[in-house]
């Protein structure tokens, strides 16, 4: 993981050296001088749209900025799709944390529904590009349940009804700490109704 810290010392260390305010960055960067603040106090970290823009400016590698190699960011970047299978989770979270949705979404994308990959990158989506892939893989069979913390109650909702049509009452447990209580009610309702 990157520590965003060192990253915002290696961000101030570099616009020192290149003898700019933190207006000046900000102004070259078309961002509020605040996110420059931000960045080299280590409350956050620059986007992945801004880091090879500040990379040029500097006149370093991205590398040299984040503190560590990063090979699926500098593909990313650079426009290549990396294959996920030949990197650990570690690599891959450094990255997406850095990276837009979309580009995660394209991540996900690329490696076509392996797990690994994907429980690593649930944090980084955005819910609707869950739902979707939890249609996916529903459709195709494959567990979702990993994926439930990640949906939303209607989306969860719909998924427990579809279990509970297809096994009973039995299997809503993985469901539940998902549901809110009113859907619970509903569903406690309709078992008793069938007077099980």
């Amino acid at each position: 993981m990157f520590d965003t810290v060192q990253v915002g010392r290696k961000i101030a260390e570099l616009r020192k050296q290149s003898n700019m305010t933190q207006f000046e960055l900000a102004d070259k960067m078309g961002i509020s001088f605040q996110a420059v603040s931000n960045w080299e106090r280590g409350n956050s970290m620059p986007d992945i749209s801004k880091l090879p823009e500040m990379a040029e400016l500097f006149n370093v590698s991205i590398d040299v900025i984040i503190g560590k190699e990063n090979d699926i960011l500098s593909k990313v970047v650079s426009g290549e799709e990396p294959s996920l299978g030949n990197y650990s989770d570690t690599e891959i979270k450094d990255a997406a944390m850095l990276m837009k949705p979309r580009q995660v979404e394209k991540l996900v994308d690329a490696v076509d529904c392996q797990p690994q990959a994907i429980n690593v990158l649930l944090p980084y989506l955005s819910e609707s590009y869950v739902e979707d892939l939890v249609d996916k893989l529903y459709k195709s069979g494959e567990c979702i349940l990993g994926l439930l913390p990640f949906l939303s109650e209607a989306k969860v909702k719909y998924l427990a009804f579809q279990a509970f049509e297809k096994g009973g009452i039995q299997s809503l447990a993985p469901y539940l700490p998902f549901m809110n209580e009113a859907d619970i009610k509903t569903f406690a309702e309709e078992f008793l109704k069938e007077d099980k």
